[in-house]
């Protein structure tokens, strides 16, 4: 999960789990500022709050008071309202009804980091105590850089809204040490790094060579509905690793991995292992592990493999896959990491993952 939406999560089930309370994290920003930044980013008028962590790092949270009202209205009178904005000066007592939706909140969101790397680096924060003034909070920087998420924030289904700041300093994490009798792996990181590429192959098509060799670009191979949920991972060797279904997410193509490898390919490893032999492989078995290995599953997708005894389309004609179903990962996590730089999570506002997604590979299996 992306830091992004792992602390949307976390501030929304913070407050729905405190005081039943709608909260919604319409976006979130990510920043990487120094201190000069930091301190431009701080607002006269806002809420600032020193987040205590690990090791003496300090950290800041910046509170809009439409929030603050907000938050402050649900735990006194159990509702929030769409009343005027005191502007009195702040107080600590104004921060302390901010400390169990901070502590949730953060807490929340280093349990959703389960997976990602960056954990670490927000782990052990806590609600500390209130800063009267953005030129207090200068005198507590000592980091080079902090990690920021602005958080766009409803409260109510909009009776409130504003933004609350997380600045996180940037900090060196040490691995801890490993014990040398524990067997550790010495070239484990090293290995774990080597590039490893895989093909998603949507289908597999037939067709007669000479057809082959008048494509051109531009044509359009129709392909049968079964596609979507028949796309394969292959590794370089030519091994299919995992199975998948093609869909769309936030305007790309996408493919939902499949976990474990599909039955189809333990039986098409089955089929290659029992035609080998001690000796090698006999010339009948050799056949049998060819056809298993290179066109595994052809035969029985063909009956309803397209007829491209038509031709194909010509250049400008409908996208092949127009509607793509669309994949929502809310409920099981995703994807995993972070496909924004970090994850495929995010809106535009957030991480984003602008590459290019081009179609899947497609593997031809001509025939002379």
């Amino acid at each position: 999960m992306s830091t992004a939406k792992a602390l949307r999560r976390a501030l929304a089930r913070t407050a729905e789990d405190a005081w039943s309370l709608v909260l919604v994290c319409s976006s979130v920003r990510l920043d990487m500022l120094d201190q000069d930044g930091v301190v431009s980013a701080l607002k006269d008028g806002t809420l600032l709050i020193v987040l205590d962590g690990p090791d003496g790092a300090i950290g800041l949270a910046q509170v809009d008071r439409e929030i603050l009202t907000g938050v402050t209205e649900i735990q006194t009178i159990q509702q929030v309202t769409k009343m005027p904005v005191d502007t009195r000066p702040l107080t600590p007592t104004d921060a302390a009804m901010m400390a169990p939706l901070l502590d949730g909140a953060l807490a929340e969101f280093v349990e959703n980091l389960a997976e990602n790397p960056l954990r670490p680096q927000f782990a052990g924060y806590r609600f500390g105590a209130m800063l009267e003034d953005p030129r207090s909070a200068s005198l507590l920087l000592d980091a080079a850089e902090y990690r920021t998420f602005h958080a766009e924030i409803d409260l109510a289904l909009g009776r409130r809204s504003g933004m609350i700041s997380l600045f996180l300093p940037d900090r060196t994490i040490t691995a801890p040490e490993k014990d040398d009798a524990s067997g550790a792996e010495p070239h484990r990181e090293a290995m774990l790094n080597v590039p490893a590429r895989l093909d998603c192959i949507l289908s597999r098509v037939r067709m007669p060579l000479a057809k082959a060799e008048a494509l051109k670009a531009g044509d359009v191979i129709p392909l049968h509905a079964s596609a979507l949920d028949g796309v394969e991972v292959v590794a370089a060797n030519g091994a299919v690793v995992a199975g998948g279904r093609l869909g769309q997410m936030n305007g790309a193509r996408a493919v939902r991995i499949n976990w474990p490898k599909s039955s189809g390919t333990e039986a098409m490893a089955a089929a290659g292992a029992d035609a080998m032999t001690d000796g090698g492989f006999a010339e009948a078995d050799a056949t049998q592990a060819v056809d298993a290995l290179a066109g595994f599953a052809v035969e029985d997708e063909m009956a309803d493999t397209p007829d491209f005894s038509g031709g194909f389309a010509a250049d400008g004609d409908d996208d092949p896959l127009p509607d793509l179903p669309p994949m929502d990962f809310e409920d099981d996590g995703g994807f995993g990491g972070e496909f924004d730089a970090e994850a495929l999570d995010e809106d535009a506002s957030e991480e984003t993952f602008e590459a290019d997604f081009s179609s899947a590979t497609m593997d031809f299996d001509f025939e002379t």
